[in-house]
């Protein structure tokens, strides 16, 4: 009886979203699967056309009380706690559009559902681009980078998310349009309420529309390698990069590197330079000038389509994949405190990637059938302790669901648990929006 109660409200409850976006809003069910979190299957994947669908669909939600994850391509579904079911995953993919571009201006306004890629393409006639590379460069989309406040090697240079993006438009969980900041530059009335949002994981809002700072293509770019006996060396000589006059895009150390013909089990660092070609021709002879004298085992000048096809290793190495066949970690930390935790780290894996300029470190574990969780877990919540010892944090990006259940994704919070609880119950006072996955 309880089974065919629950299908006939499934039923029903499909048949209600049917009628308000239509067959074309509604994946087929050979298409869910993309949208599966935690392997768990999603009751329906709505895909509204424009936000008046949108704001249809959340009433449903909220009157009938199913939770709805938000997500663009879903391609950073695998981050967050695992819950017992869920209702409606809602993408944003076919809110694509570019509202408003000013090259002169260096701003673009965009709905949340493009995907950077093709943004990247739109810009690039201009010489004109987002500088944010994050993972899963294919397919992630705006709304989806600014919610996770992802980033990637280019931070050092240019920051996150939050330092990018000029205003938002956000739907609430009851349909409400809010906005924030503005489409320029100088936005500097009232409160920021666009940091609220970044990074909150759909849980205060679903975002709609972006409006992001641009900055001109660099004319050349190019990526020095220097391999090394230790770690220790490696993060020793990028952080000296770091603080240099050199002014690099990124600092990046790779303890496994098999790609470029360089030696995979020596720890790599990967530095990028971009601008004008006399001046990274400079950059070049004076880190590797100072990489030679700190005693760097190799060092190498990366153009052309290896420059590319390294580029795209250290953007994708934090990349989860549907399968889930490794555990993905993410650090933050002090950069002083870097060497020490990669001593710590090492007991776990020999799979690490640390971004010197930031301080943040991921680590990749291998999953197999049949793995110890217990042991796995013990060993994270180990690590765990040290990592906030040096008063950093550490969080689980992808894992299986299994050892999920046994180990929390986020990390302790301190006294801010009970403010983020109360912001969420005065946006989201149903608890509609991604619940129970994020820290709330």
């Amino acid at each position: 009886m309880e089974i065919g109660k629950k299908m006939a409200t499934l039923d029903s409850l499909y048949d209600t979203l049917s009628s308000i976006v239509g067959d074309a809003g509604i994946l087929p069910d050979d298409q869910v699967t993309g949208y599966t979190v935690d392997d768990i299957l999603p009751k329906v994947v709505i895909v509204p056309a424009d936000k008046s669908e949108m704001q249809d669909v959340l009433r449903i939600a909220s009157e009938r009380n199913v939770s709805v994850i938000p997500a663009g391509s879903g391609s950073k579904l695998s981050i967050g706690n695992v819950v017992p079911e869920i209702g409606i995953v809602m993408s944003t993919k076919r809110l694509n559009k570019v509202i408003e571009y000013e090259p002169a201006d260096l701003t673009v306004t965009v709905e949340s559902g493009i995907r950077l890629s093709d943004l990247q393409k739109e810009l690039a006639v201009h010489r004109q681009y987002l500088p944010l590379n994050p993972p899963y460069a294919d397919n992630c989309t705006i709304g989806g980078i600014v919610a996770t406040n992802s980033s990637g090697p280019l931070r050092l240079q240019h920051g996150t998310a939050r330092n990018l993006v000029l205003g938002l438009h956000v739907m609430l969980a009851n349909g409400t349009v809010v906005k924030s900041g503005g489409k320029v530059v100088k936005n500097v009335a009232g409160y920021d309420l666009n940091k609220l949002y970044i990074g909150s994981y759909g849980t205060l809002g679903i975002i709609t529309e972006v409006s992001l700072k641009l900055s001109p293509i660099p004319p050349h770019e190019t990526i020095f390698s220097a391999q090394y006996d230790t770690i220790q060396k490696a993060i020793h000589d990028g952080l000296s990069i770091v603080s240099s006059q050199v002014l690099p895009s990124y600092v990046v150390l790779m303890t496994e590197c098999a790609v470029n013909g360089l030696s995979e089990q020596d720890p790599t660092l990967f530095v990028g330079f971009g601008g004008e070609a006399g001046t990274v021709s400079w950059q070049l002879d004076s880190t590797q000038s100072q990489m030679e004298q700190n005693g760097a085992k190799s060092v190498h000048i990366i153009e052309g389509e290896s420059q590319d096809r390294i580029g795209h290793e250290i953007q994708e190495y934090s990349a989860a994949d549907k399968v889930c066949n490794r555990i993905i970690i993410r650090v933050n930390l002090k950069r002083t405190d870097l060497s020490k935790f990669a001593e710590a780290a090492h007991e776990l894996t020999s799979d690490m990637m640390f971004h010197l300029g930031n301080g943040v470190a991921y680590l990749r574990l291998p999953v197999t059938n049949g793995d110890d969780f217990e042991t796995t877990v013990g060993s994270i919540s180990k690590l765990r302790q040290q990592v906030i010892g040096m008063k950093g944090n550490l969080t689980i990006e992808s894992a299986p669901p299994e050892l999920k259940q046994h180990l929390d994704i986020w990390g302790p919070v301190g006294n801010t648990l009970d403010l983020m609880k109360h912001i969420k119950t005065k946006f989201d006072s149903k608890r509609i929006l991604n619940a129970g996955r994020f820290v709330t």
